[in-house]
C-alpha cells in the first residue's frame, strides 16, 4: 500500500499537483486529518524527497491540494443523485477524470481562476485553501478509485461562473425575479446577500449578490454600496472565527472585485427564437405556449442541448406567468408535436448503478427528462428558412396578448411594412379585429396607399357588369374618382356614363395595401400611385361582386382541361419507406402542383391519392413496399391547370384566370 501511495504522489507531483499525507486509517477518529502541517503546500509542492518521507508506516491516505497551486477545482458530491441532475443539466461537464468516494463522486477540472471554496446542498466545490483525498487511498473499507479515466477538462472564467450559478443561483432564482413585473435591472441584492448568507456563507453570499448585480448592469460602486456595509455587520456562523470591522470590509472589496473581473454580462434584453419559428408555431398551433416557453428558456440563459426535468421547466414557467397546466400541453400533451414530431425532444433515463452505495436508491427507477432544442433542429422541424429575431423584454413574456403584441410592434419598428390586415394578423395568430386593437394600443400609424388609372375605353370593359341584385354600392375596394373629386361605384355602366360625359380628370382607384409604421415623425397622408390596367384587371378580378360566379366558372374550365389532359400520361416513380421524405417535401399541401399518388390493386384497378407524405406511408402499408408509385404528369396544359386551381384556392382569381389562359393554348 505505501510503494502504491509513493508511486501515484509522485505521478502526480510531477503533473504539477501538490500532494500531502492523511492519515487514513492510522486515525479512526480523524481519518481525512492531514499528517503534516500543510499550508507551505498551498503556493508550493513537494519535491521527491518530500515525498519520500511523508508516506511511512503512519498513513493510508493520500491528498491532494486544490486551488491556483495545483491549478485543481474539484466538485465534491456527497449526494449520487445530486451528482446524476449535475450531469444530466451540463453534460458539458461531465466528461472528466472522476474518482468514486465513499459517499459519492469527485469531478476535476483544471483552471487557472482563483475560486474560494463552496457549498452547496449535496457537497462541495473545493479549490483554494482546500484538498482531497485521492486515490489509491483506503479509508475505512473502502478504496477511493477512478471510474473515468479522462483528461481533466480546463475551465475558462465563464465555465466557473456557469458552474457556481448552477449550484448557488438556481436556489435563489425567485428572489432574483423579484416582485411580478419587476425587471432585471431592479433586482433587490441586499434580499438576496441576507437569504444566500445563512445557507451558503457570507462570503459566497457576496460573491453571488455582486455578481447578480454585475449581470443586471450596476457598476462596482453602486454594489460596494448597496453590499459592502450589510456584509460588515453580517453575522457569521457560531463556530466562524471572529473578524473585527477592517478584516471584513477588506475580504468584501476582495470578493467584489474577483465578482467584476471580466466585462460584465449583462443582457437586459434577449434573442430568443428565430422570427420564422416563431410565426409558423403560431400559426399552426393558434397558441403562444410553446413559443412563450422556448423563449423563456432562452431568457433564463438555457443552453441548447442541456437537460431539465418536467420540475425545472414548471418552477421556471411559472416565475413569467406560464401555469402548470400550460407547460405539461407543451411538453407532453396536445401541443407538443408538429408533424408528428416532439418539438422539444425527450429520453427517459436510468438512475446509475453505483458499486457500493450504501443505503437504498431514492424515487423512480426511471425518470423522463427534456433537452432544450437547438434553432438549427426548430427549422428543420417546422421547415421554415432562418430569419432575425425580434428582442423582446421580460415584460413581453408574462402573458399570451404581450407576447403577440410585442412581436407585432418589434415587427412594425423594423419593418414599417406595407401589407393588409389580413397578413398582419395571420403572422401573430389572431384575427384582424385583434390586430386592430393592437394597432390602437401601441398607437401605430397607419398610411393608406390608393391605385389610380385614368379612365378610358379599355379601363371600363374591365370594370365588372351590375346585377340585378347587387346593391348599387357594392363595389367593395375599388372605386370610380370624378374630376371633382366625387365618387361613385365602380360599374362599368357608370364608367361609360363618365366617359360620355367628358371624362377628363376621371380615374379608377383601387384600395391597396397599407403601410404600417411606429417610426416617429411618420405621416397619416394616403400615399397616390399609378398602376397598370393588367394589375387593375388582376385586382377587380378578386374583389368584383360577380366574383362567385367568376371562381365557379373558372372552377368549370380547369376541370375540363384537366379531363382533356388526362390521357397525355405521365412518369412513374416508385416509392418505398427509404424514399417517402425524399420524394415528398412537405406532408402540408394537399396535392402537388405536378403529381399524384397512384397503386394498382389486385384486380387491376388503379387508385389515385393526393401526394401527401403520411398518406404515401398508409398506401405502403396497405398495397405493399414497391407497389406505390409517384405519378408525375408531363402535360403542360395540365400543370398549369393544377398552378392555376392552386391559385383559385388562395383566392387569386386574377391570377388564376392568367394561369388558365396558359393551359388553353
Amino acid at each position: 500500500m505505501q510503494n502504491a501511495l509513493v508511486t501515484r504522489a509522485k505521478m502526480l507531483a510531477r503533473a504539477g499537483y501538490s500532494v500531502i499525507p492523511v492519515h487514513g486509517n492510522k486515525l479512526p477518529t480523524e481519518p481525512k486529518r492531514p499528517a503534516i502541517s500543510w499550508k507551505k503546500y498551498q503556493r508550493a509542492i513537494a519535491t521527491t524527497d518530500e515525498i519520500d518521507a511523508f508516506f511511512n508506516d503512519r498513513v493510508t491516505a493520500l491528498g491532494v491540494v486544490c486551488g491556483r497551486v495545483s491549478k485543481l477545482l474539484v466538485i465534491d458530491f456527497d449526494d449520487v443523485m445530486r451528482y446524476q441532475r449535475f450531469c444530466r443539466h451540463l453534460p458539458q461537464y461531465s466528461e472528466t477524470y472522476t474518482v468514486k468516494t465513499r459517499r459519492g463522486f469527485h469531478l476535476y477540472f483544471r483552471t487557472s481562476e482563483k475560486v474560494p471554496s463552496h457549498q452547496f446542498d449535496g457537497g462541495d466545490i473545493k479549490c483554494e485553501k482546500s484538498y482531497i483525498i485521492a486515490p489509491p487511498s483506503e479509508i475505512g473499507d473502502f478504496v477511493y478509485h477512478c471510474t473515468k479515466n479522462v483528461t481533466e477538462l480546463h475551465l475558462e472564467r465563464e465555465d466557473v461562473d456557469r458552474i457556481l450559478n448552477y449550484f448557488h443561483v438556481r436556489s435563489a432564482v425567485r428572489l432574483v425575479s423579484g416582485k411580478k413585473g419587476e425587471t432585471a435591472n431592479k433586482v433587490d441584492i441586499k434580499r438576496v446577500y441576507r437569504s444566500l448568507s445563512t445557507r451558503i456563507g457570507r462570503n459566497n453570499a457576496l460573491y453571488r449578490a455582486a455578481s447578480m448585480g454585475r449581470e443586471a448592469g450596476l457598476s462596482k460602486d453602486e454594489v460596494e454600496k448597496e453590499l459592502l456595509l450589510l456584509h460588515i455587520w453580517q453575522n457569521g456562523k457560531p463556530d466562524h472565527r471572529g473578524e473585527n470591522a477592517q478584516e471584513r470590509r477588506d475580504e468584501g472589496l476582495r470578493t467584489i472585485e474577483s465578482a467584476f473581473r471580466g466585462a460584465s454580462r449583462a443582457k437586459p434584453l434577449h434573442s430568443g427564437l428565430p422570427n420564422s419559428i416563431r410565426e409558423r408555431l403560431l400559426q399552426a398551433q393558434r397558441s403562444t405556449v410553446v413559443c412563450r416557453l422556448l423563449d423563456i428558456f432562452a431568457f433564463e440563459g438555457w443552453e441548447a442541448g442541456a437537460y431539465f426535468t418536467l420540475g425545472d421547466a414548471i418552477r421556471t414557467g411559472q416565475l413569467f406567468g406560464l401555469n402548470r397546466k400550460s407547460v405539461l400541453q407543451a411538453l407532453t400533451g396536445e401541443l407538443c408535436r408538429f408533424d408528428g414530431q416532439h418539438i422539444i425532444s425527450r429520453r427517459y433515463v436510468e438512475y446509475l448503478d453505483i458499486k457500493g452505495l450504501k443505503g437504498r436508491k431514492r424515487g423512480r427507477p426511471v425518470e423522463l427528462m427534456f433537452r432544450m432544442p437547438s434553432a438549427a433542429r426548430l427549422l428543420k422541424l417546422l421547415k421554415v428558412a432562418w430569419a432575425p429575431c425580434d428582442r423582446m423584454q421580460k415584460e413581453d413574456l408574462l402573458s399570451a396578448k404581450a407576447y403577440r403584441m410585442a412581436l407585432h410592434r418589434e415587427y412594425l419598428l423594423r419593418l414599417s411594412p406595407r401589407s393588409s390586415l389580413g397578413v398582419l394578423a395571420g403572422r401573430v395568430g389572431v384575427n384582424e379585429r385583434t390586430i386592430r386593437r393592437y394597432n390602437l394600443a401601441l398607437g401605430v400609424k397607419v398610411k393608406a396607399c390608393i391605385g389610380r388609372l385614368e379612365l378610358s375605353r379599355e379601363v371600363v370593359r374591365t370594370l365588372p357588369k351590375r346585377g340585378w341584385r347587387t346593391a348599387a354600392n357594392a363595389t367593395k375596394g375599388f372605386w370610380l374618382e370624378g374630376r371633382d373629386g366625387g365618387r361613385a361605384p365602380a360599374w362599368r355602366h357608370i364608367g361609360r356614363r363618365m366617359l360620355k360625359a367628358g371624362g377628363e380628370g376621371a380615374r379608377v382607384c383601387v384600395r391597396l395595401a397599407s403601410v404600417f409604421s411606429l417610426k416617429p415623425g411618420e405621416t397619416r397622408a394616403p400615399l397616390l400611385e399609378r398602376i397598370s390596367l393588367r394589375d387593375l384587371a388582376r385586382l377587380i378580378g378578386s374583389r368584383a361582386a360577380g366574383g362567385a360566379g367568376l371562381i365557379q366558372r373558372l372552377g368549370h374550365a380547369i376541370d375540363a382541361i384537366r379531363e382533356r389532359a388526362a390521357g397525355s400520361g405521365y412518369e412513374k416513380i416508385q416509392l418505398s419507406y427509404g424514399n417517402v421524405a425524399a420524394r415528398i417535401a412537405d406532408d402540408k399541401v394537399a396535392e402537388t402542383i405536378s403529381g399524384f399518388l397512384v397503386a394498382v390493386t389486385e384486380g387491376g384497378a388503379e387508385v389515385r391519392r393526393p401526394a401527401k407524405r403520411g398518406i404515401a406511408y398508409r398506401m405502403l402499408k396497405e398495397f405493399g413496399d414497391g407497389n406505390v408509385y409517384l405519378a408525375l404528369r408531363s402535360s403542360y396544359k395540365e400543370v398549369m391547370a393544377s398552378l392555376a386551381r392552386h391559385a383559385l384556392l388562395a383566392g387569386d382569381a386574377g391570377q388564376s384566370a392568367e394561369l388558365l389562359a396558359r393551359a388553353s393554348v
